[in-house]
């Protein structure tokens, strides 16, 4: 059912943790196919279902981190609005095992949430960057950001935000559709009134999609325990209000990125994960999606207007999916074919 939307300019302050124990990450360009590369809550009763598949031939990965090269996507319409699809640089992520929850390495936020493991057998791209201003334009057809001029560049490089999560379904759709790949979204409308659901699971459909909470975990750990993604000194990989002095995001990329080659998972701006928001499970879980339904979709990574350790790699958030905010963003992911 249709709801109004609530365009939102301040965030909930609802906290929790992950952590990664195992990692590995390898950066891949892309000008070639990605199929040759080779108080916001819902009840706390609700928690992560496990997404498993057997047959996936992918083991879990604890190895060292390799070094990374960089894939870029080029590749057409939806319920969008473009002629082409901009090119777009992802890292691949490989399969792996780590820990969630209050492991040593994270900032003491007053809340306990204990650790559990979770194996995640399948390697995904993930987006080097959070999705841009100019990017989301190409394929939505449209620009729903407040700062379009962050850093004086223009809105080329500027993340996209004001974007709730249906539009960032319907614009991982819309490059769906221009590589030729399966749609992991149901959409109904169009533009800023689209609506979206989940319609095949992240390990089974081919095509764009957000990553799930805990690929989001494992890419912006990367195999370590640091405080933030890429550094133990937020001023290093994160813009956030003890650092930002415009009251504004930044052109992404600016800082440094972690040891995976992604940059600004901690501050700049939220990222939408797939996931319903929910309390995470009590056991250990393989390949978890999060909850079948709920009232609220997911956020990490914190923003330009929170604190620091607000945008530490283990804090947790969630919106409604209609809502959209100036510190609300996302990045893009595919199972790796």
């Amino acid at each position: 059912m249709w709801m109004p939307r609530r365009w939102l300019t301040g965030w909930p302050a609802t906290v929790a943790t992950l952590a990664l124990t195992a990692v590995g990450c390898t950066s891949k360009n892309a000008d070639t196919p990605l199929d040759s590369v080779e108080s916001t809550n819902t009840d706390s009763d609700t928690v992560w279902d496990s997404g498993a598949h057997t047959d996936s031939g992918a083991e879990a990965d604890s190895g060292d981190v390799p070094d990374s090269d960089v894939h870029t996507d080029s590749s057409g319409d939806s319920a969008t609005d473009s002629g082409a699809a901009p090119d777009m640089p992802f890292v691949e992520v490989p399969a792996s095992t780590f820990d969630m929850g209050d492991t040593p390495g994270q900032p003491d936020d007053g809340t306990i949430y204990g650790v559990h493991t979770i194996t995640l057998t399948h390697a995904y791209l993930l987006g080097v960057t959070e999705v841009t201003q100019a990017q989301f334009e190409a394929v939505m057809g449209y620009n729903p950001s407040r700062f379009t001029d962050c850093d004086g560049s223009g809105p080329d490089d500027c993340p996209v935000e004001y974007v709730d999560w249906f539009e960032a379904a319907a614009f991982a759709n819309g490059m769906s559709l221009e590589a030729g790949l399966e749609e992991c979204y149901a959409c109904m409308g169009s533009g800023d009134e689209v609506e979206c659901d989940v319609s095949l699971g992240p390990y089974d459909c081919t095509g764009y999609r957000l990553p799930t909470e805990a690929e989001w975990e494992g890419a912006a750990r990367c195999g370590t325990d640091m405080a933030y993604a890429g550094s133990d000194d937020p001023d290093d990989v994160a813009w956030t209000l003890d650092n930002e002095d415009n009251y504004s995001t930044h052109m992404v990329a600016l800082l440094a990125p972690n040891g995976c080659g992604t940059y600004d998972m901690s501050g700049n701006d939220f990222e939408w994960v797939q996931d319903w928001y929910a309390d995470y499970p009590a056991g250990g879980a393989t390949d978890p999606v999060g909850p079948t339904s709920g009232t609220h979709r997911g956020l990490r990574g914190g923003n330009f207007a929170s604190n620091a350790i607000a945008a530490s790699v283990s804090p947790r958030e969630s919106y409604q999916p209609w809502e959209g905010a100036y510190t609300v963003s996302f990045r893009l992911a595919r199972t790796e074919p």
